[in-house]
């Protein structure tokens, strides 16, 4: 309705000109422009620029058309009223006002109108208006500058009938239709990515089948190691009296019974390392994968050799812990936590926060590699996971610091800290608070150096932290997911085709993030790294595609000044580091990048257990 009234005085406006007298058509639009601001005063609608211009420029054209020539008012008078509304909404965009999004505003709920996404949609279609305002400004001048008498009542002249009505309104309509259907076409597309995105859950987890039976051949032989854990490497060696090579295929199933199989050859007598884990391939469409998740009991891997019709075939147990490691589920300050053991309390202990998936299970891969290699270690749930969690929005920081606590009264001393994503970020920005807390060392996995706006859902929650400590709100950096907008629009683009070609639509975060950090963020939303008591490692990867965690990382250590502080970058890496080695050929979830090369993936993960367990003893004897 708005967009309607701002409009309708130019809408008459060129109705009339040509039609009736010049002085009447310019007063007739004059009286609607002042109407229409009356209208929305009388609505309570705040002044919009395109009403308000309105009234300036048929003002202007009104004095025109008395004091010049109709012969004048013949050539120019199209050409100066498609300038007027070429500045007006030039103007608009200029000073923060874009026309579009002050009409727009009117049709969403007050958060959606504040979201970056908002304003970037809004600005781009202003900007779309105002080059079809400025191209009908050019083409209408065309006739009386290149004929020298054309006029726009010409109608035997086929470059002013073009110049003058044709092509200036045809832009327009054209414009008039992008606008009207982008909206509609938008939202439908989204809705079908949201829809194919939750059709890709893979549902309950299914139990492991009992393991198949050995195939044996004095002629081919496996040497695999037939129980190992998954931070050890996997190493296959073939001994063949066969002079071709041997076609190796392993495979195995996911947490949710899907099957994963990496194929390829090896020659008699040679070596296969790790590539058969981290090379696997999901077995289903590539539309279908996710991340890939281990089951909780011993990951059956089958690994079957053949050559010259002969065949060998035997079923390898991957562990995620020592059969010593004890894990037990608990309750910590009314949340849920789980605590890896060891045989022998006599190592580090060290309190594990997972990122934005919530829940404590993305961290039983991490809290099982330590406890394995004697650090007790528990993963604590700072956030509810699944489907209906809530977002990470005021989440109080004393979540942390209650965690810390806890494992410090019942470890009898000092412990370690260590987060990933924006558990690390919530972990800092805790530790940089709360200087009582008894911590011997830090560390922060894919960190980041300030904290964040909350995102939700749908994207970043306007005027809301991320995270509050002492029941106020912490001051933040702002996400702009307008940053996103290309990529939307292009996932919504193709989405029809990757439907057909079964090829997974993903979102790449890391722009939103990085635009954030380089607007004006406020020394309160900086992360204090200077203010944490004990050594800090950061670990990033250079091939994040979820946030800039490689130069926040630096950033982060850049305000202290410990010799102790160490940051591993990890070449080809992406967003997830985990202890492990697991299938690395999928590196999404949830429709959302993480980055990470396969084969660096891999390589970064195996050897993270190594790094974390030697900088905990190492910080461990330095308290």
């Amino acid at each position: 309705m708005g967009f309607l009234i701002g409009f309708s005085p130019w809408i008459v406006y060129w109705i009339l000109v040509g039609n009736i007298p010049f002085r009447g058509a310019v007063l007739i639009a004059l009286g609607l422009s002042v109407i229409a601001v009356a209208v929305q005063r009388i609505r309570k609608q705040p002044w919009h620029s395109l009403e308000v211009g309105a009234v300036v420029v048929f003002v202007i054209l009104a004095v025109l058309s008395f004091t010049v020539s109709d012969r004048f008012l013949e050539q120019w008078l199209q050409p100066l009223g498609n300038a007027g509304i070429f500045l007006v909404a030039l103007t608009g965009a200029m000073i923060g006002r874009p026309f579009v999004r002050e009409y727009a505003a009117a049709s969403v709920d007050a958060a959606t109108a504040r979201s970056d996404g908002f304003r970037v949609i809004t600005t781009a279609m202003t900007w779309m208006w105002t080059t079809v305002f400025a191209l009908m400004t050019l083409i209408s001048c065309i006739p009386p500058i290149i004929q020298g008498q054309a006029t726009i009542r010409d109608g035997g002249s086929v470059a002013s009938v073009l110049c003058y009505w044709v092509i200036p309104f045809t832009l327009m309509g054209l414009a008039g239709t992008a606008s009207g259907v982008f909206p509609s076409w938008f939202d439908k597309k989204t809705a079908a990515m949201s829809e194919r995105e939750g059709a890709v859950d893979p549902g309950a987890p299914v139990p492991q089948p009992p393991p198949a039976p050995p195939v044996t051949d004095p002629h081919l032989q496996l040497q695999v190691p037939h129980a190992s854990r998954h931070d050890e490497p996997f190493a296959i060696t073939v001994t063949s009296r066969a002079t071709s090579p041997v076609a190796l295929t392993v495979s195995g199933a996911d947490l949710y019974g899907r099957t994963w199989t990496w194929r390829g050859s090896v020659g008699n007598g040679q070596t296969i390392a790790d590539e058969p884990i981290w090379a696997m391939q999901f077995d289903g469409p590539a539309d279908r994968a996710d991340l890939f998740i281990p089951p909780e009991q011993p990951w059956q891997v089958r690994v079957e050799a053949s050559v010259d019709g002969r065949s060998a075939a035997l079923t390898c147990l991957r562990r995620a812990t020592d059969p010593a490691v004890e894990l037990t589920e608990i309750d910590v300050d009314g949340r849920r936590a789980l605590l890896a053991a060891p045989a022998s309390a006599a190592g580090p202990a060290v309190v594990c926060f997972g990122g934005s998936e919530g829940g404590v299970d993305s961290q039983r891969a991490a809290i099982c590699a330590l406890a394995s290699r004697g650090v007790t270690a528990l993963a604590y749930a700072w956030l509810d996971d699944g489907p209906d969690a809530a977002p990470i929005a005021d989440i109080p920081l004393e979540r942390f610091a209650a965690a810390v606590r806890w494992l410090s009264e019942h470890g009898g001393g000092p412990v370690a800290t260590m987060g990933i994503s924006r558990g690390a970020e919530g972990l800092a920005a805790t530790l940089a608070r709360e200087a009582d807390l008894a911590v011997s060392a830090v560390i922060l996995l894919s960190p980041s150096s300030v904290t964040w706006q909350a995102i939700g859902p749908d994207g970043e929650i306007p005027g809301t932290s991320s995270w509050t400590h002492h029941g106020q709100p912490c001051a933040y950096a702002p996400l702009p997911s307008g940053a996103l907008m290309p990529q939307l629009v292009g996932n919504a683009w193709r989405l029809s085709r990757d439907v057909a070609a079964h090829r997974p639509t993903v979102l790449r975060l890391h722009p939103a993030y990085e635009e954030g950090l380089a607007r004006e963020v406020t020394d309160d939303a900086v992360i204090a790294a200077e203010a944490i008591g004990c050594p800090v490692l950061a670990v990033s990867g250079s091939d994040d595609e979820l946030w800039p965690a490689e130069s926040m990382a630096d950033a982060l250590l850049g305000r202290r000044n410990n010799p102790a502080d160490r940051h591993i970058r990890y070449e080809g890496a992406g967003h997830f580091l985990r202890p492990g080695l697991y299938p690395s050929t999928v590196s999404r979830t949830g429709g959302i990048a993480l980055g990470g090369r396969p084969a660096d993936q891999a390589a970064a993960c195996l050897s993270l257990t190594e790094e974390l367990v030697g900088f905990l003893v190492g910080a461990r004897h330095t308290v």
